[in-house]
């Protein structure tokens, strides 16, 4: 059976929050970034990570990219629950082909 590796993060203004870890992601999904719309998962699923990719983006300060985030340490606690409690969802959607692993450097 092949193996999907995937990295679950966030890169501040990527857009996405999959990225792809061997050759078969790469075969399966072309480049290093994997769109949500392109998983196999459910669209409740695909429409909650577009969602928090999108608040990802507002804990950074845009007008002052090596100032400190816009978010305070409970607000980034909360976004890192929701992250794990999605990325677990994520897993479980995706099966036993894809190995995903949760990276955190908030």
């Amino acid at each position: 059976m092949l193996i999907y590796k995937l990295k679950f993060m966030f890169d501040w203004g990527s857009g996405v929050c999959l990225w792809s870890a061997n050759d078969n992601a790469e075969d399966k999904f072309g480049d290093y970034p994997i769109e949500t719309a392109e998983l196999p998962i459910s669209q409740k699923l695909k429409d909650n990570l577009e969602r928090l990719i999108e608040c990802h983006d507002e804990a950074f300060n845009w007008n002052d990219p090596s100032g400190n985030l816009l978010w305070d340490d409970g607000q980034i606690r909360e976004f890192l629950v929701l992250a794990k409690k999605l990325y677990l969802l994520l897993c479980d959607e995706l099966g036993e082909e894809y190995e995903v692993e949760f990276i955190d450097h908030m």
